[in-house]
């Protein structure tokens, strides 16, 4: 080998042991101020359907724990609302708030996904009337969008 093909071998070998070490010392560093949190306050977030508004929720965010969830506004068509305590939709809403009861107490970053699989956390069941299911991505997007718009209240 000449002088320059060797340099540039030597250069390479260097420069990639350069990254590989760089990479193992990141490992060790705390990067946890990087990882993505939000302000601990009260949150209000919509899902908006052809106009109308399906799914309408509030939360309180404590270190990212969620807490004191609840619906201000849930509907479907013109069939049921929120409180309704009668057949079939009433156990449709349980439904609802259970599902937003699961988040209660826990980290909102890591469970929100949850929702998307709502038979894992629903155990209300429903009448054979109405063969219905929640659409827990209502939830999940009027959360997101609670989240998108910040705090509420503080």
């Amino acid at each position: 080998m000449n002088t320059i093909t060797l340099l540039k071998t030597f250069c390479s070998i260097a420069i990639t042991a350069g990254l590989i070490v760089s990479c193992q010392n990141t490992e060790m560093q705390d990067f946890s101020y990087l990882e993505s949190t939000y302000e601990n306050g009260t949150y209000r977030g919509v899902f908006i359907d052809r106009d109308v508004i399906q799914v309408n929720v509030e939360f309180t965010l404590e270190d990212d724990i969620v807490t004191n969830a609840e619906f201000r506004h849930l509907r479907r068509d013109d069939d049921y609302y929120l409180g309704t305590e009668e057949q079939p939709y009433a156990s449709v809403v349980e439904m609802y708030v259970e599902a937003l009861r699961y988040l209660e107490g826990k980290s909102i970053e890591e469970n929100l996904a949850d929702l998307y699989e709502p038979q894992y956390l629903v155990t209300t069941e429903v009448d054979g009337y109405t063969s219905a299911t929640i659409r827990s991505n209502k939830i999940i997007s009027a959360m997101r969008d609670a989240l998108n718009r910040g705090v509420y209240s503080y």
